[in-house]
C-alpha cells in the first residue's frame, strides 16, 4: 500500500512545499501554515500515485512487473478506499487553510490524473508538470497570511512552468527505452534521445535564466538565488562532460538524481528572493 502511493514523491513534495511556504511569507508566519499546506500537498501526491499506478497497470504489466499492482500485491478494487482517504484528506486540510488553496490542491491532483489518463506517453505529457510548477508556488502564496508582492506574482508562471517541464524531462529520460515499450510517444521519442538530453537542459538554463532575470528588474534579493545558479552551473557542466562520454540509461539516472530534487530549491530561493 505505501509503494502504491509512491512515498519518496510524496515526501519530496511535502517537504518542498512546506519550505515555499515559509519562503513566500515575508517572514511573518502562523507556525501551522507550512504544515497545514505540506499535508494537503503530501495527502494529493499520495493520491496522484494511487491514480497514476491505477491507470498504467496494464503497461505496467508489460514493463514494469514489480509495481504493486502487476506483481498482483493488491488489486485495483482494494487501492479504492486509501485513494479517497488520501483526496478527502488533501480536500480537508486545503479547504480548512482558504478555499482557494483548496481549489488549487485539487487542480494539481486534476493536472496529474491528466497525465496519467490521456497524456502519459503523448506530446502533451510535459504539460500537466508545468501546471503543477505553477500551482505548486501558488499555493504557498494563497497560503500564508502576509501578502505577497504584487510586482513578482505574475513572474510565477513562467518561472514555474519551465521548472515543471524541466522536472518532467530530466525524470523521464533514463525511462526513454522503457516508456517507448508500450508505444508511447511523449515528447522526449519525438525529439529523439540526441536532441531531447540537450533540450531538457535548455528548459533548465531558460528557468533559471528567467528566475534570476524576473528578481533584478522587479527588485527583490537575488543573493538567495546564487545558490542554485552555482549549484546548476556546476552540475551542468559535469552533465555535459558526463554525456559527452556516451549516453547511458545509468548517467541518466545520475543526472536525475543530482537535478531533479534541486529544481523545487530553485523556486523555493525565487519565492525568497521576491518576498525580500
Amino acid at each position: 500500500m505505501i509503494e502504491l502511493c509512491r512515498p519518496m514523491t510524496g515526501a519530496w513534495l511535502m517537504l518542498s512545499a512546506a519550505l515555499m511556504v515559509v519562503a513566500a511569507s515575508l517572514g511573518r508566519l502562523a507556525l501551522e501554515l507550512p504544515f497545514q499546506y505540506a499535508g494537503m500537498v503530501a495527502a494529493f501526491a499520495y493520491a496522484a500515485g494511487i491514480t497514476n499506478s491505477i491507470f498504467d497497470a496494464q503497461i505496467d504489466s508489460r514493463s514494469r512487473l514489480w509495481r504493486p499492482l502487476p506483481a498482483g500485491l493488491i488489486t485495483v478494487r482494494g487501492s479504492l478506499p486509501p485513494l479517497v482517504f488520501c483526496i478527502a484528506l488533501g480536500s480537508t486540510l486545503g479547504f480548512l487553510l482558504d478555499w482557494q488553496v483548496g481549489v488549487t490542491g485539487l487542480a494539481m491532483l486534476a493536472a496529474a490524473a491528466l497525465h496519467s489518463y490521456a497524456w502519459r506517453g503523448s506530446v502533451l505529457g510535459v504539460a500537466p508538470f508545468a501546471l503543477v510548477g505553477v500551482l505548486l508556488p501558488i499555493g504557498a502564496i494563497q497560503a500564508v497570511d502576509t501578502p505577497f508582492p504584487n510586482e513578482h506574482l505574475y513572474w510565477v508562471v513562467p518561472v514555474g512552468a519551465l521548472a515543471g517541464a524541466a522536472t518532467f524531462l530530466i525524470y523521464k529520460l533514463p525511462q526513454f527505452e522503457m516508456d517507448d515499450e508500450d508505444g508511447a510517444r511523449s515528447i522526449l521519442h519525438w525529439l529523439g534521445i540526441d536532441m531531447a538530453v540537450p533540450t531538457a537542459w535548455a528548459v533548465v538554463t531558460a528557468a533559471l535564466a528567467l528566475a534570476a532575470a524576473s528578481i533584478n528588474i522587479s527588485g527583490g534579493d537575488l543573493v538567495w538565488l546564487l545558490g542554485p545558479l552555482l549549484y546548476f552551473i556546476l552540475i551542468g557542466l559535469f552533465c555535459i562532460w558526463m554525456m559527452m562520454r556516451g549516453i547511458t540509461e545509468g548517467r541518466l539516472l545520475i543526472q536525475r538524481m543530482l537535478v531533479v530534487p534541486m529544481l523545487p530549491v530553485l523556486i523555493i530561493c525565487w519565492l525568497a528572493a521576491a518576498a525580500s
